[in-house]
């Protein structure tokens, strides 16, 4: 049980949806509701120290002309173990929010990566694990790769399934970008997407799927981006890769009716970024990204 009461003036429903699943972790967590000048948002702590600042960011009910925020702008400046959490998401995908919420808590379960085995994937099997378990646009990349569970190893699970194996981490990375370095072609590649089952941790499972993909495609160098609004990239970096600067914050467009958003360039038929708000939609923008790239030294063998 948390303890703490609810300190929001008239909270909207969003704030207290979340109070009460909060409500549901275990006891060694304590709960502070705050409103400040930085806006009103939740402390989570734990008794050993770990800490979650939880910043709920609301659409439902606002104006179309509220749409700037502060919160979202301060946020790159945040601790790694911060969150901004927009309505949209928690609407439409909160079984995925509530389970990255509980890893950065470190209460989800956890499965060591040695018991896995690392296998290719196919589309179809890609895009169904993205679309459960991620909370972006499940976009498919050239290459797929699946972390399994062997059924002999389902003693890690509180539920084992009733299969012979349990798909449980996958990542994606795209076509290489070829082009010359220092006189020499060089080969980089990105990594896509990344994503544990739901209210699982794979223990080194992001290590080893980059290590099984640059054995197989002798990477020059890999790149990916950190979601500022849910951390700041430190993981990324204990597995080698270095920060290269922060791409802005980006404009989309919520439609409240639906809970569907937007971005500026893709909006539904017959809406512009001119009309947007005479049809109710709402402007948002989020903390931008963090580009973050390992580099990879081969060495030639010697004569």
């Amino acid at each position: 049980m948390i303890f703490g009461k609810m300190s929001f003036e008239n909270p909207p429903a969003f704030f207290r949806d979340m109070h009460q699943w909060l409500a549901t972790l275990p006891d060694n967590f304590l709960l502070d509701s705050i409103t400040s000048s930085r806006g009103s948002y939740f402390r989570i702590e734990q008794k050993n120290g770990r800490e979650l600042i939880l910043f709920p960011k609301i659409i439902l009910g606002l104006e179309p002309d509220e749409s700037e925020d502060p919160i979202v702008k301060t946020q790159k400046s945040e601790e790694e173990k911060s969150v901004v959490l927009w309505e949209d998401l928690w609407c439409s995908k909160q079984k995925i929010v509530q389970s990255r919420l509980k890893a950065l808590l470190g209460i989800s379960e956890r499965i060591p990566a040695r018991l896995t085995q690392v296998r290719r994937l196919d589309r179809p099997t890609t895009l169904r694990f993205l679309q459960k378990n991620h909370l972006q646009d499940a976009v498919i990349s050239k290459y797929k790769y699946g972390l399994f569970l062997p059924e002999k190893y389902f003693r890690v699970l509180e539920s084992p399934p009733k299969t012979q194996e349990l798909l449980v981490a996958v990542a994606t990375f795209a076509r290489p970008r070829l082009f010359e370095r220092a006189g020499e072609p060089h080969r980089s590649y990105e990594l896509v997407r990344f994503a544990n089952l739901l209210n699982t941790t794979v223990v080194g499972g992001l290590d080893k799927l980059l290590s099984h993909f640059a054995k197989e495609h002798q990477p020059d160098d890999l790149m990916t981006y950190a979601d500022l609004e849910w951390s700041s990239g430190h993981s990324y970096q204990n597995l080698g890769f270095r920060p290269q600067g922060d791409t802005p914050p980006q404009e989309f467009w919520v439609d409240p009716a639906t809970i569907e958003r937007y971005s500026a360039n893709r909006l539904p038929d017959g809406i512009t970024g001119e009309n947007a708000r005479e049809h109710g939609f709402v402007k948002i923008k989020n903390a931008g990204s963090r580009k973050f790239v390992k580099n990879f030294y081969h060495q030639t063998p010697s004569p």
